[in-house]
């Protein structure tokens, strides 16, 4: 296990004046917690909120938040805490981190669980301070387990980083441009990805195959955001130009979800229709057949083979 501390980064900085909260009481348990499971956990120093949190990262050098999402009355959640939190693994981990303890039943761990797509309980989240998603670790797992996924989290990030300065280097690649875009728009940065995503859909010098897909990329924020007046004048560009095919019959099914979320389920039927009629062999028809049942009000299939169990 010490052996594999050397892959975490061990930086000696630690937040200015941090906040002294801690999680609650770790249970006791029969699993090893470290290969010196003293109280190593007992000296890192917790946040009480994420603006503490975000603020303590803030004044460490590239200072990041690890956020340890639990729910009450949750049995694995107390076994991650005492196997993971009192190990030298933790105390290691955290020096350039700070962490913080989310209870998802009350109101700013339910609004941060939302915003990062959190499935359940027990999951650690390293987010910078502006909510960029670093990686996670989901579930109950052993502390070997929890070691294994954050050092790959670390290598990731650590790729991902330099991709940033390999496009800081060369702004106008746009191969580097797109593949922090679309890590970016990966990791939860909606609005940084869309402004690369929007320079690179707008500039015809770019690559067919780089902004066909920017522009998918692009309908989708339009679609979040209902700006739906966009995504359909982007939608509209793909099915004219699109080289892909594959992309180009997506770009066809969501022009009728833009007509279902306008309301206009008559016309969505309609483009569903016409689309199962030009591409009855596309690996999409099962879908829009799907979705055309269910805007007319049909049950779905059964499956044969479901039936005869």
């Amino acid at each position: 296990m010490l052996a594999l501390l050397a892959l975490l980064p061990i930086l000696a900085q630690q937040p200015a004046s941090p906040p002294p909260a801690t999680p609650s009481p770790a249970i006791e348990s029969s699993e090893k917690g470290s290969a010196v499971p003293a109280p190593a956990g007992l000296e890192v120093l917790w946040a009480r909120t994420f603006t503490e949190a975000s603020q303590s990262a803030k004044r460490l050098k590239d200072g990041r938040i690890l956020i340890f999402f639990v729910e009450p009355n949750c049995g694995q959640c107390q076994r991650m805490e005492a196997l993971v939190v009192p190990s030298t693994s933790f105390f290691s981990f955290t020096r350039d981190k700070v962490p913080l303890y989310e209870d998802i039943s009350t109101a700013e761990g339910k609004d941060l669980a939302r915003r990062l797509q959190v499935r359940g309980t027990p999951t650690w989240i390293l987010v910078t301070p502006d909510l960029l998603e670093c990686g996670r670790q989901e579930g109950p797992t052993s502390q070997r387990g929890w070691v294994d996924a954050f050092i790959q989290v670390e290598r990731e990030w650590a790729g991902y980083r330099k991709l940033l300065a390999a496009e800081a280097a060369e702004p106008a690649n746009p191969q580097f441009v797109f593949e922090v875009a679309r890590q970016m728009y990966q990791r939860g940065g909606g609005m940084q990805a869309e402004s690369r995503f929007r320079r690179l859909a707008a500039n015809a010098s770019t690559p067919a195959e780089i902004r066909e897909q920017s522009l998918g990329y692009l309908t989708s924020f339009e679609m979040d955001s209902r700006r739906f007046d966009e995504a359909v004048k982007h939608l509209d560009t793909l099915i004219a130009t699109a080289q892909n095919p594959a992309l180009r019959q997506r770009a066809e099914l969501r022009r009728a979800d833009v007509e279902i979320a306008r309301g206009r389920k008559d016309l969505a039927t309609w483009r569903l229709k016409e689309f199962l009629k030009a591409h009855p062999d596309s690996p999409l028809a099962s879908e829009a057949q799907a979705l055309l049942d269910a805007l007319q009000g049909k049950a779905p299939a059964v499956d044969p083979s479901q039936k005869e169990r």
